[in-house]
């Protein structure tokens, strides 16, 4: 079988696809994934056969602006940050220029199933006018109610274009769903869409090209102080008082922490460094969050559910996207605290970690959470599923 995997740049949106991809090759199928430059070559350090495939995210970001050249998006309420985003930049921007060079690839590569994270909606549509499966991979969040109303509407035109009827769900619902949020953290499915929903454990990717631990974390694996962990992900990370709040309330404290910046990131734009602390680059999680005693992130998926998969205790400071609806999520299940923009200094970051690493109930319940994701399907459990799939939209075609 021909599996095609397409997400939009970012390594947020790659990264949690990649176990899945890798479980597809180990069962002898032959599967390639489709990005833009952005993210292209991290997929072919992972080792997948890679195509171009829509916009990198400065060019997306530019005709953004042209777009909507009063900026209203950069004045938005929390609550409104992801009913803007998912229709006009992901609906009206990315989609099309992906589905540009979807249509081509689907038909001279000719997959029998599309795998695609569910903020990319040009997928299902090349699937749908080749008679293809497409199958989505939600990053976090499902998108229900409203916001799949909004993302359905948006990208409505495209169906239209190609001589299909608009679905009522923006394509992702339309064969398959594989979720990879627990229950605990999630919001129950809307009626039209569950006989679709299956559950998939959310893991994190392996080390890619080589990628270690830093020389000094591994060395202190026997000692005693605690490792807090924080990151603000590859996208939102530019906010200095957010990295300077954490490095100065925990300066004092007992404890080593760790905090990444980005591939891309400049560590000295943090300014200066307390001597229990280290700032790197990246470091891969799937071999750092197992030595975490607490994690401090913005609310991305990959980290969040990387760090309740191994029942780690969350601070979360929501910086963006559905940042703020998982933060709230996390909160509301009791395995970790939530501070909005406003809220973050040192005061506030030293009281929570004081809170995770010493109190009992934020502990309990992310471990809680990491039974649940335990007993989800993983990976290669799922590729059955995805078989399947083909196999019985293949026969409905012929």
């Amino acid at each position: 079988m021909k599996v095609l995997i397409t997400c939009v740049p970012g390594y947020g949106h790659l990264h949690p696809l990649l176990p899945l991809a890798n479980a597809l090759v180990d069962a002898g199928h032959d599967v390639a994934i489709a990005t833009a430059t952005d993210t292209r070559a991290r997929a072919e350090t992972a080792g997948f056969a890679t195509f171009s495939a829509g916009i990198g995210m400065s060019e997306t970001w530019q005709r953004l602006v042209r777009r909507y050249p009063d900026q209203a998006y950069t004045r938005l309420a929390p609550d409104e940050i992801m009913p803007w985003y998912l229709p006009h930049l992901f609906g009206e921007i990315v989609a099309p220029a992906m589905l540009e060079d979807l249509v081509p690839l689907v038909r001279t590569w000719s997959p029998d199933v599309i795998v695609h994270d569910t903020f990319e909606f040009a997928a299902p549509v090349a699937a749908a006018m080749h008679g293809v499966p497409s199958v989505s991979h939600t990053l976090g969040i499902r998108f229900e109610g409203e916001l799949l109303d909004l993302a359905a509407a948006a990208v409505a035109p495209l169906w239209r274009q190609h001589g299909l009827a608009a679905d009522a769900t923006a394509g992702l619902y339309r064969h398959l769903c594989l979720d990879i949020m627990p229950a605990a953290l999630q919001a129950d499915a809307p009626a039209r869409c569950r006989g679709v929903i299956r559950g998939l454990r959310p893991v994190g990717p392996p080390s890619i090209g080589g990628e270690r631990l830093p020389t000094w974390l591994t060395s202190r694996r026997e000692r005693s102080e605690s490792l807090v962990y924080m990151t603000l992900g590859t996208e939102t990370n530019t906010d200095v008082t957010m990295f300077r709040s954490v490095l100065d309330g925990l300066a004092d404290m007992d404890v080593d922490v760790l905090v990444t910046v980005g591939a891309d990131g400049d560590p000295s734009f943090i300014g200066s460094v307390p001597g229990n602390a280290h700032i790197e680059r990246y470091v891969p999680q799937s071999s750092l969050l197992p030595l975490c005693s607490v994690v401090i992130c913005h609310g991305g998926a990959g980290t969040t559910l990387g760090a309740l998969a191994h029942g780690v205790p969350l601070l979360v400071l929501p910086q963006g996207a559905d940042q703020y609806i998982m933060s709230e999520r996390v909160a509301s299940s009791g395995a970790g605290l939530r501070l909005v923009p406003p809220e973050v200094n040192a005061n506030s970051v030293y009281r929570c970690v004081l809170d995770l690493l010493h109190g009992t109930e934020h502990r309990h319940a992310a471990r809680r959470i990491q039974s649940e994701i335990a007993a989800m399907a993983t990976p290669d459990e799922t590729v059955p599923v995805i078989e399947h799939t083909g196999e019985r939209v293949g026969a409905l075609s012929d």
